[in-house]
């Protein structure tokens, strides 16, 4: 009993307690020799600030959902029998271990036929799961490598071996892939290659439109969703040229039928702070380009100082800008942000909105929100509205405005599509 107890307290240490596998490498094989031991080594790549955008409680939702999707796919392997151990690396890798026995053909190609699968199979499931965003941004990249048994060198030796093959083979790729994406970034930046498309914000009473959001585009392709291009800059360390050059096509043109509606636009605490933001002329062309303009600053981004900050809002209100806090109860700041900053508008996070009719927590959430909100008469903005339901219950909550696919889609023009 007693070692049992041991072995579990060991297991618990040894084990990511988010997947719940075994970090240590070769911990499952007991320093026993494999005849044939073949690694599958998954990669969760492409872009290391996903987690650093997005947060770590989305994160871990992917580091589950691939999990499973690993251990489903092996219970229905043909590599089945032959199957050892799964391991996690307790940062984005997750390696499979097989004794892959001689015959039915090259244990190469079978290896390599299977790691596909598996790749394929978590690919699928992270976007039924998360959506099509999340596999946009966290491409699943995956080797095979056969590591025949050599009886002059210890077992343990020979298996990490193998394991860094099979990892240095994906970061090959990965790596490869990521140079070409940030090149084709910075062409993006350097051709000026963005364009706008606006969603509409509409009172949710009267179905009347208050205002639009501008939302960034790129060129058609890998890079022409915003997730994906900030991932990108994110990673070249170009986040604020991006922001900026965001910033400059938005008020370039503003179409004429927003005129008399607000105008809502994403920045960063990091973009608004910056002395050239700041600049006396900059927020004069702003104020040229739409006299009614909204900046959003997302609850997710960090603020360090406030009371900086604040002074740095004040200079942007001076300027007859209104402040925004976007993607409100998702973030890591809770209400602090609302408090400190007092936005002239709250705007819900979709996780908040999505399903709340099916949710009494979230419906409690977007209450307390509005109470708040009230309290610093900030009206709420509630984001990704999709089903009538949400509507009904958003209503019932007394949320003025909102925003989402049932009300509008993002379209270049500003004409809300009816539903």
């Amino acid at each position: 009993m007693v070692d049992e107890l041991e072995r579990l307290r060991l297991q618990r240490i040894l084990s990511d307690w988010i997947t719940g596998l075994p970090l240590y490498p070769v911990a499952d094989l007991r320093n026993e020799r494999v005849s044939n031991l073949g690694v599958i080594y998954l990669q969760l790549g492409r872009f290391a600030g996903v987690e650093s955008v997005y947060g770590w409680e989305l994160y871990d939702q992917v580091l589950r959902c691939v999990t499973e999707s690993l251990q489903a796919d092996i219970e229905a392997s043909t590599l089945r029998s032959s199957f050892l151990s799964i391991q996690f690396t307790g940062c984005d890798g997750f390696y499979l271990l097989f004794d892959v026995a001689p015959g039915g053909g090259d244990p190469q190609l079978r290896l390599e036929k299977e790691s596909i699968r598996l790749r394929d199979g978590a690919t699928r499931r992270l976007g039924q799961r998360l959506g099509r965003t999340i596999v946009e941004l966290m491409n699943v990249h995956c080797s095979a490598v056969i590591v025949p048994d050599d009886p002059r060198v210890r077992p343990s030796r020979n298996v990490i071996r193998g394991l860094r093959e099979a990892a240095r083979l994906v970061e090959t790729r990965e790596t490869a892939e990521r140079l070409k994406l940030i090149a084709s970034c910075r062409a993006v930046l350097a051709g000026r290659k963005l364009h706008p498309v606006y969603q509409p914000v509409v009172s949710i009473k009267d179905n009347a439109i208050v205002g639009y959001e501008a939302l960034i585009r790129g060129p058609e392709g890998e890079l022409e969703l915003p997730d994906v291009l900030f991932a990108v800059a994110h990673e070249a360390d170009m986040t604020l040229e991006l922001e900026s050059l965001c910033l400059e096509t938005i008020f370039s043109k503003v179409p004429r039928a927003i005129a008399g509606k607000k105008l809502f636009v994403n920045a960063s605490p990091r973009l608004l702070g910056h002395a050239v933001f700041l600049d006396e002329r900059n927020l004069q062309s702003i104020g040229r380009a739409h006299p009614n303009v909204v900046v959003e600053i997302s609850e997710k981004e960090v603020v360090h100082d406030y009371p900086a900050f604040r002074e740095t809002l004040d200079r942007l209100r001076h300027a007859g800008l209104q402040i925004a806090i976007d993607d409100a109860g998702s973030g890591y700041s809770g209400l602090e942000s609302i408090l400190q900053l007092r936005p002239e508008y709250i705007k819900v996070a979709t996780s908040i909105v999505r399903n709340l009719h099916a949710d009494t927590i979230k419906r409690q959430v977007i209450t307390a929100l509005a109470t708040l909100g009230e309290q610093i008469q900030a009206p709420l903005i509630a984001e990704g509205i999709e089903q009538p339901e949400e509507l009904d219950s958003l209503l019932a909550l007394g949320v003025g405005m909102g925003q989402g696919f049932l009300l509008g889609r993002p379209q270049v023009r500003c004409a809300r599509t009816v539903h």
